[in-house]
C-alpha cells in the first residue's frame, strides 16, 4: 500500500466523501476515484457502501481507517523527528484569525529570540477545525477555546479569559444576537447565554469576522456574548459598552492543544510557556477569536 492511497483513503473518510477529499487534497475527484478503487483491488475488498448519497465504510474499510491513521501518524512523526535532530525544524501552528493578529504577534517574536531554531507557520481557522487539523497533523498544535477532551490530544491552558455582553454605547439596539459562523467557541458560549437569559426569541445574525460582529453592535444591529479582550484595543471600543455576563459559563478557557507522541512537543511546550508566563504577568492581557 501507498502512503498517498492511505492519506486519500482517510481524507474521503474524513470530509465526508470524495468531492470534499478532492477540495482537501487539491486534485481532481477522478483521481481520488481511482486512488480508491486501486486500494481497493489491492486488498481484494470493498471499503466503502453507497446509502443513498453518502459513503459508508464497510467493516473492512473501518478496519484499515485505524491503520492508517497509525500508519500516517508515524509518517509525520518520522520526518518531524529527523528535522527536529537537524537542530532547525518549522512549527505548523493553527489558531483563529483574531488570536493570529493580536496575541501571536508578540509571542512569534519572542519565540524566535529564544528559540532561533524554531520557524513558524500559522494557519487560521475556527476553533473546531482546528482540533480536526491537530489529530490529522495538518498543523502541529493549535491555540483554541474550550479544548476537547480527547485520548490523543494533551491540552495545555494557557490564558482565561472573561466572557461580556458587548452593545451599542449610545443608542438603543435590536433584539438580533450577532454571531460568528460555526465552529467558534464563542458562538457556542453566546447560544447558551441566550437559552438560559430567556431571549430564545431574538433572532440570530451570522457574521464572518468579529470585526463584523462589533462593526454591526456599534451601529445598534444587535448585540454579542464575546471576550472582553476582543473588544480591548479594537477600532470600536469606544462605540460600545460591556456588562460582565449573569447566566452560564463567566470565563473562556484557552488551550494549545497538540497530538500525544509528537515529536516537536518541546517547541509547542516552548510556544505555550511564553503565554503561560505573559499570562501570570499582571500588566499582560489576551485576546482571543
Amino acid at each position: 500500500m501507498e502512503i498517498l492511497a492511505l492519506k486519500t483513503f482517510k481524507t474521503v473518510v474524513d470530509e465526508g466523501g470524495i468531492k470534499g477529499a478532492a477540495e482537501k487534497l487539491h486534485t481532481v475527484q477522478s483521481n481520488i476515484t481511482n486512488r480508491i478503487k486501486k486500494l481497493e483491488s489491492e486488498l481484494d475488498t470493498k471499503l466503502f457502501t453507497l446509502a443513498g448519497r453518502k459513503l459508508r465504510l464497510t467493516l473492512s474499510g473501518q478496519q484499515l481507517y485505524k491503520y492508517a491513521d497509525d500508519i500516517l501518524q508515524l509518517e509525520y512523526q518520522a520526518k518531524a523527528a529527523i528535522l527536529r535532530d537537524k537542530g532547525n525544524y518549522e512549527l505548523r501552528i493553527g489558531m483563529p484569525e483574531t488570536f493570529a493578529a493580536v496575541h501571536m504577534p508578540l509571542a512569534l517574536k519572542q519565540l524566535k529570540q529564544d528559540y532561533p531554531n524554531i520557524q513558524t507557520k500559522i494557519f487560521t481557522d475556527t476553533s473546531d477545525r482546528l482540533v480536526l487539523d491537530v489529530l490529522n497533523n495538518k498543523v502541529d498544535c493549535a491555540a483554541i477555546g474550550n479544548a476537547p477532551k480527547h485520548d490523543k490530544l494533551e491540552v495545555i491552558p494557557i490564558v482565561k479569559e472573561k466572557l461580556v455582553m458587548v452593545t451599542p454605547a449610545e443608542s438603543d439596539y435590536a433584539p438580533v444576537l450577532l454571531v460568528r459562523d460555526e465552529g467558534c467557541g464563542y458562538r457556542n458560549h453566546a447560544l447558551l447565554w441566550q437559552q438560559l437569559a430567556g431571549r430564545g426569541s431574538d433572532q440570530l445574525m451570522i457574521m464572518s469576522s468579529a470585526d463584523g460582529v462589533l462593526g454591526c453592535i456599534s451601529a445598534g444591529l444587535g448585540y454579542t456574548i464575546i471576550g472582553k479582550n476582543m473588544v480591548v484595543g479594537s477600532r470600536y471600543e469606544k462605540s460600545l459598552t460591556m456588562t460582565p455576563v449573569t447566566e452560564g459559563p463567566k470565563h473562556v478557557q484557552l488551550s494549545i492543544v497538540y497530538r500525544k507522541g509528537s515529536p516537536l512537543e518541546a517547541g509547542t511546550l516552548a510556544l505555550a510557556n511564553i503565554f503561560t508566563e505573559n499570562e501570570e504577568s499582571p500588566t499582560t492581557e489576551f485576546c482571543h477569536s
